[in-house]
């Protein structure tokens, strides 16, 4: 008997090709859009990105506002927001990877529903009033799955804690995925957003509450990043590598908007919030010995991650696509003491995606997890003595 479950998914449409971008304007005059507001990643301020968007939207008087790398924050989206209000456009456009899309997505809601964010946070989505502008997410990376989730992260600038804002109102309304506007990232920047993807998919396949809708995104995003995110990190412009990339990561961030995700993005969500580790390299780290930690109760789910990352098992398969992508590294780069260690676990331990991860994972068994991730893998199978 299939168990009972909810499937969100409020993005409208979505638009994939090579050279896609040039239906901005069409998108935007066909739902008689006059003034755009344009949030862009500051990694392609007065570049090609930015002069091409000049030209797609020069009769909708542009307004360009350059989004930090970092994550976003209480301080840049007030920013965002403070420059939205007075542009008074009626088409926003997010432009970049996660950062530029989950503010933008903040930015949006605090337009509309006026006063300190801290009002309008909430894990299962806040009623919020929409903003009336059209929204279209352009992702530059492979990683988040922004472009198609319902909610955004934001941190409280100068602590350690992270807000989460949800609401079907603040999705884009469309999202563009146009595999030519990665070429240019580092190939770095490609390992670790795809491998965030790759979380992203693999722990909404074994969510406590992912079901027959969200399991065929999480499948085929599983397939498509196995397959081109080692090929990609090795030919930058593989154009078609890296659109079966950006469908995979779409396809993970549909699933989890539902099924969402569990320990290893508990760790990393800690890692973040306590050492600004990047949050692709976070789970980069944790992802392999959370599956391990999980094994005993993935059942046959266990088995089809095993085969799409061609291994024995999970955990050795994500190990092996880690060292590929050169993301093998040990926590101590970032988690150097007994003392932060126990805070991280402590920190992880409060995660709301402990609840839905296949194997309930106490503060202890988290210090056990970090304490094993110290050290890279090699590629090799990681073991626990849990």
């Amino acid at each position: 008997m299939t168990t009972p479950f909810t499937f969100l998914h409020s993005t409208h449409q979505i638009r994939y090709g090579a050279g896609s971008l040039s239906q901005l304007p069409e998108i935007a005059a066909a739902d008689k859009r006059r003034r755009a507001f344009v949030m862009l990643d500051a990694f392609f301020m007065n570049g090609p990105v930015h002069d091409r968007l000049t030209d797609l939207l020069k009769n909708f008087s542009p307004v360009f506002h350059p989004i930090p790398q970092h994550e976003p924050d209480t301080e840049t989206v007030e920013e965002a927001r403070a420059g939205l209000a007075s542009s008074e456009a009626d088409l926003v456009v997010a432009v970049g990877g996660g950062s530029a899309m989950d503010t933008a997505k903040a930015a949006r809601m605090l337009v509309s529903n006026p006063g300190p964010i801290e009002e309008i946070v909430g894990p299962m989505g806040m009623p919020m009033d929409p903003h009336d502008s059209l929204f279209v997410a352009v992702p530059t990376t492979a990683g988040t799955g922004s472009e198609v989730s319902e909610s955004s992260i934001v941190a409280k600038k100068g602590t350690d804690y992270k807000m989460v804002l949800r609401s079907p109102n603040m999705s884009a309304r469309v999202a563009i995925l146009d595999p030519e506007l990665g070429v240019t990232a580092p190939p770095k920047v490609t390992a670790t957003a795809g491998y965030d993807a790759v979380t992203h998919a693999v722990e909404a396949f074994t969510s406590k509450v992912a079901s027959p809708m969200t399991d065929p995104f999480a499948r085929s995003a599983m397939e498509l990043l196995a397959r081109s995110l080692p090929v990609v990190f090795a030919e930058p412009e593989n154009i078609d590598a890296r659109g079966e990339c950006l469908i995979g990561s779409m396809q993970a961030g549909i699933a989890f908007n539902s099924a969402h995700l569990g320990l290893a993005h508990a760790i990393a969500g800690a890692m973040g919030a306590l050492h600004h580790t990047p949050h692709g390299l976070a789970n980069a780290l944790a992802l392999p010995w959370s599956m391990a930690f999980n094994q005993p109760e993935l059942g046959e789910k266990g088995d089809i991650v095993a085969g799409i990352f061609g291994a024995d098992n999970s955990a050795l398969g994500l190990s092996k696509l880690r060292k590929t992508v050169e993301l093998d590294i040990g926590l101590d780069a970032f988690v150097s003491t007994p003392e932060e260690r126990d805070l991280l676990a402590e920190g992880a331990s409060k995660s709301g995606q402990i609840k839905v991860n296949p194997r309930l994972a106490s503060v202890s068994d988290i210090r056990v997890i970090l304490e094993h991730m110290r050290q890279p893998t090699d590629g090799l199978q990681p073991n626990l003595n849990l």
